[in-house]
């Protein structure tokens, strides 16, 4: 009997035939994914499984019909489930690779007021920032979308007067741009509790450079960034860099490093061609703005970075089930306290010790510290279950609020690089920055006087030398 017969003599044949079919196809969708994460070499191991697996059964459906029956199902249902974890794994992969940045521009108005987005603003002065490029351009545009006039669009030279003036209802909108909302954080940190949103936009500045190398093989620098409530919800809206740290692995010697740089660090911003706060870098430009005034302070260049923030830092300890981190000293803040040795963590209590500054002995040294404290209490709990399905797992937990321009082709090797750098990263010695606060006026902001941080010359040497040596296997 030929194959032809035999498929027409049996109904159980050419069902086992269909199915073996649908599952030869569903593995080769889940090793084509997984190639994804995984490179070249998994892929050939793993189309060469599925022939050999499909081969074997495929001579089992020839000649026993009724076992081959039973494999099939069997295996269709250990398919269906890597279908569901690739899936899953695709859409942590695809939230966290969301790398494009916005600019989110608002009409706002005060919070107590009875102002709605239904209203008519033909009696309404809108205020905005005459030096603010592009305020009124786009205030003006979103007006339109929404069908509103207002009786005037006003400027003013400075954000305080414009913000004093829709305090005392003599201007009862404003318009809120990544300038007025750093120019607020100065004035009012408390302005956002007084505001109400009527209508946003977000307009796109484009995403960080990426510049790749074979992290199995090649030294490279992460920035790791932490964006406050400046940026909103949206963990794709710029914000103020509240941490920053530059983590540099070198695969080949197996040496990590990690520095904070204070936030208030004077740094030269090229997208506004002055010099000002590190954190007001990102704000204003995004992460490329805060990588280039990071490669421009120290000389060094930034190879990927991971942007989280506030509820990503939460959803992170709290996935982890708490966290273990060392603090320098005994103090409270916001109704948390902790005692010089080592505390346990949840999300919440995690984000007020890597906040905490101004109580500590060295203000934002002081907190930069902590910041890497908590980064490497983090690695730790990581490494008490340190699988692929518990990275994925944490990782969807925060894939709302956290991002990265590791391409994807890269993760599954990161991992395998965390985990054999456990030990390095969870000793590794914190590096902070000696200098002094000044105060002067911005060079960018007029008629704002603050303080910022100098690092002396021989620490910016210090930075760029320690982590050329990490580079180059010294």
């Amino acid at each position: 009997m030929n194959y032809k017969q035999f498929l027409t003599s049996s109904k159980l044949a050419l069902v086992t035939l269909i199915i073996l079919v649908i599952d030869i196809l569903a593995a080769i969708y889940i090793v084509t994914q997984v190639a994804r994460y995984m490179g070249t070499l998994a892929a050939v191991i793993g189309f060469a499984a599925v022939a050999i697996i499909g081969g074997l059964i495929w001579f089992c459906h020839y000649k026993k019909p009724k076992v081959a029956v039973v494999v099939e199902i069997l295996l269709t249902i250990a398919l269906v489930i890597g279908i569901i974890g690739v899936g899953k794994i695709n859409s942590v992969t695809g939230k966290i690779s969301r790398t494009t940045e916005y600019e989110v521009v608002q009409i706002v108005t005060l919070k107590d007021n009875d102002i709605e987005a239904d209203d008519d603003f033909e009696t309404f002065t809108l205020g905005y920032t005459n030096s603010d490029d592009g305020a009124y351009e786009k205030s003006s545009e979103i007006l339109v979308e929404n069908d509103k006039k207002v009786k005037e669009s006003k400027p003013y030279e400075d954000t305080e007067s414009l913000y004093n003036d829709l305090l005392s209802s003599t201007t009862e909108l404003m318009v809120l741009t990544s300038n007025t909302r750093s120019d607020l954080s100065v004035t009012d940190e408390e302005y956002e509790d007084k505001i109400k949103v009527l209508f946003e936009k977000k307009y796109e500045i484009g995403q960080a450079e990426l510049k790749a190398v074979d992290i199995t093989k090649e030294p490279f620098t992460i920035y790791l960034c932490g964006a406050d409530l400046s940026s909103g919800e949206d963990i794709n809206s710029t914000g103020r860099g509240d941490v920053n740290i530059l983590l540099t692995v070198n695969p080949n010697t197996e040496k990590v490093n990690m520095q904070v740089i204070p936030r208030d660090t004077f740094v030269y911003i090229p997208c506004r061609g002055g010099s000002s706060k590190l954190s007001y870098s990102g704000w204003w430009g995004g992460v490329q703005s805060s990588i280039e005034s990071i490669e421009d302070k120290f000389g060094i260049d930034i190879n990927y970075y991971a942007k989280i923030n506030f509820n990503g830092l939460i959803d992170l300890v709290d996935a982890l089930g708490g966290v273990t981190v060392y603090s320098h000293y005994t103090y409270s803040y916001q109704g948390y306290s902790f005692t010089e040795g080592y505390n346990e963590v949840d999300g919440k209590k995690a984000l007020r010790f890597a906040r905490a500054r101004k109580m500590l002995p060295q203000n934002e040294l002081s907190r930069g510290q902590h910041q890497m404290e908590l980064i490497k209490g983090i690695f730790k709990k990581f490494s008490e279950n340190p699988t692929y399905e518990n990275s994925m797992a944490v990782l969807d937990s925060l894939s709302n609020n956290f991002v990265t321009n590791l391409p994807e082709e890269d993760y599954y090797d990161a991992f395998k690089l965390v985990v054999n750098l456990l030990p390095q990263l969870e000793t590794t010695e914190n590096h902070s920055m000696e200098g002094t606060y000044q105060w002067h006026y911005d060079e960018i902001r007029d008629g704002y006087y603050q303080y910022y941080y100098y690092p002396t010359e021989s620490e910016v040497d210090r930075v760029r030398n320690t982590i050329n040596d990490i580079l180059e296997g010294n």
